[in-house]
């Protein structure tokens, strides 16, 4: 017995031994693979520089790097400058030579470099379709202008686009160092809101990293904004963009313009194209500035706007809380003149405000799931005899599960929408059922389904009307006028008739009250 024991922890102690010598010596095959980078767009007469440092070269002797610039020049090294002397659209090469054990290994990769005079950014939503982009390209390519499109289609919601588009030329710092104009061309002020947040984003990151902003010479650069709003409230918005980044102009301008916009590889004959037109534009520049960099006693509202703005506070952000005012005061008139009770004044505002935060569509999907999953979960929980507050707690996680699976869904389409929306919104939907929950309690099935519709029909109508953009570039333009809710709410509060709808639920008594006054 012992001897077995003997062999057996023998045979465990000696088995790794034996398999680590037995084992093959591990070969480590030589590697070589060229990456050149991405694709280019380059100005004629700048410099540029390319590197191989994302290629992969190991266990290999005498490695070489050889670069073709697609002109009939050369030049050999992992990075290296070039320049151009004309414009043209180039392959460029990089081929990587090694040795390894005697033998030659070779790796080679190309990418595209667009030369031109000038380049030029676009800044874009689906309002500019490909037929139209197709055109104003052709049109800039004429006059020896590169345009390149920063274009966001995808998403539905306002903000969302804004977002993505913020991104998208985040990633496009290049490009705009190239650039001698920066031409937004969007639905209402999406494309400079955009623009006006990657703006704060690059100051803010710049004076983290104690850089300048100089190193894109925005200071030679001029922006142009193809627009169809008011100059006055949208001039508002590009003084804070010029504020920030402080371009030689900003020029805004109506689409009847776009040829030349597209044709003009400076300010200075743009500005003469649009002075012999019939045309507006207006100039935003140091001359505007003046405006609201004083505090006055009427503009102290948009002189504190425009402080936040340029401290780096998000444009939607400051809108948001200026329209909660004006939904609040629409939901007072409400109750208080028209007779519409819905879940108080906070919540339906509040749900008005989410809505614009995740669009109307997905908006009602969150709101309709929650409050069915509140509900089946609130009549499940009763057969359970549990205190109120862990009942309540029960109910309110089976409805963040539900909104998980909905995320999940999102995820499993693709549905860009559903996976944008931010946490705020889900915090509101779910205040909205345990509201719901109480109103059941305490009123019954049947009233707290007349309060949630209600409280749904205000929502809706305070979103379309936040939404509506001449209301939105009024308040980011000129928000002093918000100070007027305080004045409507003061005369609401001094209302002391019936309400509308009571005129109509006593109509009969009023009725007979008209005819015994006449006899």
């Amino acid at each position: 017995m012992k001897a077995t024991i003997i062999f057996c922890v023998s045979i465990m102690l000696f088995s790794p031994l034996t398999a680590l010598f037995a084992q093959e010596e591990v070969v480590i095959e030589p590697v070589v693979r060229a990456v050149a980078g991405e694709d280019r767009n380059l100005v004629v007469g700048s410099q540029a520089v390319f590197s191989a440092i994302g290629s992969v070269v190991d266990n290999v002797s005498d490695e070489s790097y050889v670069w073709n610039f697609g002109d009939g020049n050369s030049s050999t090294g992992k990075n290296v400058t070039y320049i151009y002397r004309n414009s043209g659209v180039y392959r460029v090469n990089l081929t990587i030579t090694a040795q390894s054990e005697g033998q030659a290994l070779e790796a080679t990769d190309e990418i595209i470099v667009n030369v031109d005079k000038d380049v030029a950014i676009l800044i874009t939503d689906k309002n500019v379709d490909l037929e139209k982009f197709k055109m104003v390209q052709s049109i800039s390519s004429s006059q020896g202008i590169l345009l390149v499109n920063i274009q966001e289609t995808e998403a539905n919601v306002d903000y969302a686009i804004e977002k993505e588009l913020a991104q998208k030329i985040l990633k496009n710092k290049d490009n705009i160092r190239q650039a001698g104009s920066i031409i937004i061309w969007t639905e209402k002020n999406i494309g400079l809101n955009a623009l006006l947040e990657a703006a704060q984003n690059l100051t803010k990151s710049s004076e983290e990293n104690g850089s300048s902003l100089d190193t894109f010479g925005f200071g030679s650069k001029y922006f142009v904004v193809i627009t169809d709003q008011n100059f006055s409230a949208t001039g508002k918005v590009a003084q804070s963009l010029y504020n920030l980044l402080t371009p030689q102009f900003i020029v805004l301008t109506r689409k009847e313009a776009s040829t030349d916009i597209f044709t003009s590889t400076a300010f200075s004959p743009l500005l003469e194209k649009l002075k012999n037109s019939f045309v507006d534009y207006r100039l935003i520049g140091l001359h505007t500035q003046r405006d609201a960099s004083q505090l006055r006693p009427w503009n102290f509202v948009s002189y504190l706007v425009n402080y936040m703005v340029d401290k780096g506070l998000p444009l939607n952000t400051i809108y948001l809380i200026l329209i909660l005012p004006v939904i609040a005061t629409i939901m007072a008139f409400a109750r208080q003149v028209i007779g519409i009770k819905a879940l108080g004044i906070y919540t339906p505002s509040i749900v008005a405000v989410a809505f614009l935060v995740t669009g109307l569509k997905y908006g009602l999907l969150i709101f309709i799931i929650t409050l069915l999953v509140g509900t089946i979960s609130r009549l499940g929980a009763r057969k359970i005899r549990l205190s109120y507050l862990p009942r309540m707690a029960i109910v309110l996680s089976l409805v963040s599960f539900s909104i998980f699976g909905i995320f999940l869904v999102g995820a499993w389409s693709g549905k860009v929408g559903l996976l944008e929306i931010s946490i705020f919104p889900i915090l509101v939907m779910v205040l909205l059922t345990e509201k719901f929950i109480s109103a059941q309690i305490e009123r019954g099935n049947k009233n707290a389904v007349v309060l949630i519709l209600e409280t749904l029909f205000l929502s809706i109508i305070c979103y379309w009307l936040a939404s509506w953009q001449v209301l939105r570039t009024l308040i980011i333009g000129y928000p002093e006028y918000v100070l007027l809710t305080l004045i409507i709410n003061i005369l609401i509060g001094k209302w002391t008739g019936l309400r509308l709808i009571e005129y109509y639920r006593f109509r009969k008594v009023i009725k007979n009250v008209e005819l015994a006054e006449k006899k």
